[in-house]
């Protein structure tokens, strides 16, 4: 079979490589499209956490196996834990992630625990249910804050997290402000619903995570208010702790979602409202031009989805 392998920094390449064999309580998955994920842009910008090259990345897939169609769950934990259980596996304290921790999605076929097929209800097209995996994380975001007409969010970051979250808290009836450098994202955040408003946030994303956003993230909220922080930017940094303290502001970080969650998302996806006007399509053969154009033209690429 072909895949797109990662090199390390920003080589891919479009390789032959060897046919998935599957073990015990796993399938083959026949890829019919994948999502570029900003975390999959970490390694290429030459900050690869656990991503040990040569690897075949990505974690956002639609596939088939036994010729029905399916949204893949890519966190992969024990299986055994109080958390696994649960059906969260993003809390596991051995979660795994497909295009991380083992071969990922960007290529033609794909091992993955059988336990990982989500069913796609019937007239939800791959192009569109491959976006429950970010669509997810944004559902787990949003989940305990009870999002609504009276909810003032701010979402820092418009790329794919922030506009999704954005969607989400409109489609609820919060009103929204997006914040973002770039002035055609923010274009696109305000067609999904982000109309701004007065005064303080009640609630706060930031879907970017760098210093610079944890902070006016903090300062965007009312005394009393909740921060989100799902953006993962910066693996560190220096925060005041002082001001998160006298004003009570709630702080909560929010890693992926749970199994719930996921198949929330994919419900939503299916009600079929989400414009996808701000995603672009490309051959996975074409996957490192796909990778470059995400990186270096912001401003005309905020999704990209790739297919065999």
């Amino acid at each position: 079979m072909k895949a797109l392998v990662w090199h390390g920094g920003q080589r891919l390449s479009w390789d032959d490589a060897p046919d998935p064999e599957p073990r015990e309580e796993e399938v083959v998955l026949e890829v019919e499209v994948a999502g570029i994920c900003g975390s999959d842009l970490h390694g290429y910008r030459g900050h690869p956490g656990p991503r040990v090259p040569p690897l075949v990345l990505g974690h956002e897939a639609v596939g088939r196996v036994d010729g029905e169609s399916y949204a893949i769950y890519p966190l992969v934990g024990c299986g055994e834990c109080a958390r696994c259980r649960a059906g969260e596996d993003n809390l596991c304290a051995s979660w795994q992630l497909l295009g991380m921790h083992r071969a990922g999605v960007f290529a033609e076929r794909v091992v993955v625990p059988r336990r990982s097929l989500v069913p796609l209800p019937p007239g939800l097209d791959a192009r569109r249910a491959v976006l429950a995996e970010p669509l997810a994380c944004c559902v787990g975001a949003l989940a305990p804050h009870a999002v609504g007409p009276a909810t003032r969010l701010a979402v820092f970051g418009a790329g794919p997290i922030g506009l999704l979250t954005v969607y989400l808290a409109a489609r609820a009836g919060a009103a929204v402000r997006a914040v973002d450098p770039v002035a055609e994202r923010l274009e696109t955040a305000a067609a999904m619903g982000a109309a701004g408003f007065e005064g303080p946030a009640t609630l706060a994303v930031d879907a970017a995570g760098f210093e610079e956003t944890w902070s006016a993230a903090v300062d965007s909220v009312e005394n009393g208010g909740t921060v989100v922080v799902v953006g993962l930017g910066a693996a560190g940094g220096t925060f005041a702790m002082a001001v998160l303290v006298r004003r009570a502001v709630t702080l909560r970080g929010q890693f992926a979602y749970s199994r719930g969650e996921f198949a929330r998302a994919v419900e939503i996806l299916a009600e079929g409202d989400l414009d996808l006007a701000w995603t672009s399509e490309a051959p996975l053969s074409e996957g490192a031009q796909a990778f470059a154009n995400l990186v270096d033209r912001p401003a005309e690429y905020a999704k990209v989805l790739l297919a065999p």
